[in-house]
């Protein structure tokens, strides 16, 4: 009697997980690369669950997201449109936003696939971080409506 009920516990256990594990991939990571240049420097390497940010941003109690007053005026005017940009940018195609090159270090930002990639080249060192656009779409409006919401609350703003 108990056997069998372990097992479907077990199937059951088994199902979520990779249940969670197909929604992690499907959301993508946010990859972290710092190389630095000095002799036996550090090298980063740091791949993250994409849907991680969204998760945490959704148990951080409200009281810990306090904004002051001119952050949350602002919040409330710019995440909206950084929401709208990261899905607009989704459906465009790949190619360079920014490049900036001085003699001390080259900045690349660029739409590649479902990634906004940033590449920051300088003597000291090399960072590459590459972010899916969803993530910093659904992060930007997660903000967006903590910030609203404060502001609703809050009759002086």
């Amino acid at each position: 009697m108990i056997m069998p009920m372990l097992g479907k516990g077990a199937a059951i256990l088994g199902g979520a997980v990779l249940l969670c594990g197909a929604a992690a991939y499907s959301a993508g990571v946010v990859c972290v690369d710092v190389q630095e240049k000095k002799p036996g420097g550090h090298h980063i390497f740091l791949p993250l669950p994409a849907l991680a940010g969204p998760a945490a941003l959704a148990l951080i109690p409200a009281h810990h997201m306090h904004m002051p007053i001119n952050d949350r005026r602002e919040a409330s005017q710019i995440l909206p449109a950084v929401e709208i940009a990261a899905q607009e940018l989704e459906r465009c195609p790949d190619g360079t936003l920014v490049e900036v090159e001085s003699a001390h270090e080259t900045v690349h930002i660029k739409k590649d696939g479902g990634y906004l990639t940033i590449d920051v080249d300088d003597p000291n060192e090399t960072v590459h971080v590459a972010v899916p656009l969803r993530i910093v779409g659904t992060m930007a409006g997660q903000i967006a409506r903590r910030a609203e919401q404060q502001r609703g609350s809050d009759p002086s703003i």
